[in-house]
């Protein structure tokens, strides 16, 4: 499933004879040529093949006799016809050298090109290699187990060629005659690793991989790849830096370690570690002729907790059906969110706060640049998550950082209107720069330490104890209160708030889906309700209280709504307790269609393109269904299509709910619209129709209130303060 080549056409990274029998020198000096790879004669290590992690080698040379203005390299495997030594085998190459590496006009006072080379110094550029024209460099890709030697060539010139990104090698070699004042070579030897596993190794820029069926055998899964650095010592509270590369091949049959994070009940068992910045992939396991859409989830946990291995996220059940499926680890908490004005000042962009949102960043480019070789088209990338995942949604829907790295935007729960104060305690809750660093201060200051340094240096679990915590200096006009270490309106990762984003028509053009469920925000099942007014104890901290009697209903809408209580109460009027929880559901619930269905006519103002809402109404079966209901998150082993990754008494009408919706996902991810043959019909967004989709116990198309109700809650949202 390795990636095609951008191979030109005609073959331009093959040619009859090596450079330096071609060009010859002025004089008989030679250059003394070296690698830090290997020495003249041994083996070229798998880390510097296409084998491994293709990375440069490095070269070192002595300085050229007087006169010189210019170098030029060429890397060339051995005109032998016992072995193909280029990157495809093809009958044509045989007899020939393959390029894998050219340069011309390295300044005079270069000497060196580093191991794991990423850019030329300035004023040289790349010439032809094994895949096109203009290529950096393409290391060996023998295609025989009998060694073959590789000639890396430097030649020393009394003048500059003239650079063009369609140079071929013909034209090099024509360009320097009689201007080569010295040459010189180190050669050494590679071939193709022995095993099956390098057969069926997929090749990431840090090095090869192989992964695991699935349950599904047309289905493989990779898991633990490391797309970014181990965020530690000096790394930690940085943008996450290039993955380490690896030698051979990495078997990635493990997830990786949670990212540092409280404890929690029924929390999966693998190790914690702030070497944790890591992905999975679910794919087709043979090889497809059209590449497959990409999913990318961001997992839910109020940004202190999660983990891309949950098995709520497999992602079988939505390769099945066409689409390739990412989850990864991002950091959390004091680790991902920490923001002081230290950290500010040392960035480099006057901000901090936001490690968590860069690391889904570096996620999304790490696809972009390796996808392709699992299978999957970087052209079309779809982002979703949950929760605090819905939140990063939004967030990188508005970040310029991420701008052309996704095309549709998911979000399950909590696409709200700016003015709507329930998101001022939601998992799309963000802080400002200077309200986070004072925050953060505070924080560094209960560890003992403002020093920078220290703080790296200090055990995981000492930054990450009392992480867990809410943020009570916001007010939300309710007990809700968000999570302490959240996003960062930073003027960098995220420059704006949703009002002012959108008020610009700033956010990425993408198509948007959003929705929410019937049971979350302040709503219960109705069988709950008895339950629930029974407890005791203090309240939940930061959540709204589900537990309703009639004068706590009365009271908290006074204290909510002021000179509008009365006109709420007529409203959503109660005379007893269960009078008062069902009208608190039904404001709830309210509340949520209203402001999702307020917020999608803001965005698709100003991304002109397509917004889809749906309202998720189905409980998952089980002993706690009367309990819990179509509770926060119940959707997701629904839209996942993979009820088989979680041990419940899924019925046959679950089982139908979930390919329904599934198809839906598949759909969203594959085209931006959900519809499809055989699905019930989901109209976009349309201002004018005060309706949305539910999903779940039916489908079809429901008011989202009745016109006094929306009256209301929009002359509410009117009095708020925008977000």
């Amino acid at each position: 499933m390795a990636a095609q080549s951008a191979q030109s056409t005609p073959d331009v990274g093959h040619v009859p004879a090596l450079a330096t029998s071609l060009v010859k020198p002025k004089s008989t000096t030679a250059l003394k040529v070296t690698s830090p790879a290997f020495a003249d004669g041994a083996r070229i290590p798998a880390d510097n093949t296409q084998y491994g992690a293709n990375r440069f080698p490095g070269l070192q040379w002595t300085a050229g006799p007087r006169g010189t203005r210019s170098y030029v390299i060429i890397v060339q495997g051995d005109p032998r016809r016992d072995g193909q030594t280029g990157s495809r085998a093809t009958p044509s190459a045989a007899g020939q050298t393959s390029i894998h590496f050219s340069a011309i006009n390295l300044p005079a006072n270069v000497t060196s090109l580093a191991a794991g080379l990423s850019a030329l110094p300035a004023g040289a550029s790349y010439g032809p290699n094994v895949h096109g024209l203009a290529e950096p460099y393409a290391g060996p890709h023998t295609h025989t187990s009998v060694p073959q030697p590789y000639h890396f060539q430097v030649f020393a010139l009394n003048t500059k060629l003239t650079a063009s990104h369609t140079l071929t090698f013909d034209q090099i070699i024509a360009a320097m005659q009689g201007h080569v004042l010295a040459s010189g070579e180190i050669t050494a030897t590679s071939a193709k690793p022995e095993g099956e596993q390098y057969a069926k190794a997929v090749r990431t820029e840090s090095g090869l991989v192989t992964g695991v069926a699935g349950r599904d055998s047309a289905v493989t899964i990779y898991k633990g790849i490391p797309y970014a650095a181990p965020p530690v010592g000096a790394l930690r509270w940085r943008p996450p830096a290039p993955a380490q590369a690896w030698e051979g091949v990495r078997k990635a049959d493990q997830f990786g370690p949670l990212c540092p994070q409280p404890a929690e009940p029924g929390m999966p068992p693998q190790a914690m570690s702030e070497d944790c910045l890591t992905l999975n992939i679910w794919t087709a396991s043979a090889v497809e002729a059209t590449p497959r859409p990409v999913y990318v989830w961001i997992y839910g946990g109020g940004f202190i907790g999660g983990t891309g291995a949950s098995p709520d996220f497999d992602g079988e059940g939505l390769a099945r059906k066409g689409v390739l499926v990412v989850t990864f680890n991002y950091r959390l908490g004091a680790l991902g969110f920490l923001s002081t004005p230290e950290l500010s000042a040392e960035s480099g962009h006057k901000a901090s706060g936001n490690y968590g949102l860069l690391d889904d960043i570096a996620v999304l480019q790490w696809v972009q640049r390796n996808i392709a070789a699992f299978g999957g088209d970087p052209k079309r990338v779809t982002i979703g998550g949950q929760s605090a995942g819905a939140g990063s949604v939004g967030f990188l829907s508005m970040s310029p950082l991420a701008t052309g790295l996704f095309q549709q935007s998911i979000a399950q729960s909590h696409a709200r209107d700016p003015r709507d104060p329930e998101l001022r305690y939601l998992s799309v809750s963000y802080r400002q720069q200077q309200a986070a660093e004072q925050a953060g201060l505070r924080y560094v200051d209960a560890k003992g330490t403002h020093d920078l340094a220290a703080l790296r240096a200090m055990p995981w679990q000492q930054v990450v104890e009392g992480s867990n915590t809410i943020d009570a200096n916001v007010d939300t006009l309710s007990s809700g209160k968000p999570p302490l270490f959240r996003p960062v309106v930073d003027g960098w990762v995220i420059p704006q708030g949703y009002s002012a984003t959108m008020a610009a028509n700033a956010q990425n053009k993408v198509i948007y889906i959003a929705g929410n469920n019937s049971d979350e925000t302040g709503a219960v099942p109705e069988t709950a309700f008895a339950t629930l007014r029974a407890r005791t104890g203090p309240p939940r901290a930061g959540n709204p209280q589900v537990n309703v009697t009639l004068e706590a209903f009365r009271s908290n809408a006074r204290a909510k709504f002021g000179a509008l209580a009365d006109d709420f109460l007529k409203l959503y009027p109660a005379t007893n307790d269960d009078e008062a929880a069902l009208a608190s559901n039904q404001a709830a619930r309210d509340n949520s269609r209203i402001s999702t269905w307020s917020w999608a006519r803001a965005w698709e103002k100003g991304s002109g393109k397509p917004v889809y809402t749906y309202f998720w109404t189905h409980a998952q079966p089980g002993p706690g269904a009367a309990m819990r209901g179509a509770f926060h998150g119940s959707e997701i082993n629904y839209a996942f299509g993979n009820l088989y990754a979680t041990n419940r008494p899924w019925t046959d009408e679950d089982k139908r709910i979930a390919d329904t919706m599934s198809s839906y996902w598949a759909n969203i991810i594959k085209t931006g619209n959900p519809n499809g043959a055989g699905l019930p019909q989901w109209p976009a967004y349309d201002a004018g129709a005060a309706s949305v989709m539910r999903l779940g116990e039916d489908w079809g198309t429901m008011p989202i209130a009745t016109p006094e109700r929306i009256d209301f809650w929009q002359r509410f949202f009117a009095t708020q303060q925008p977000w």
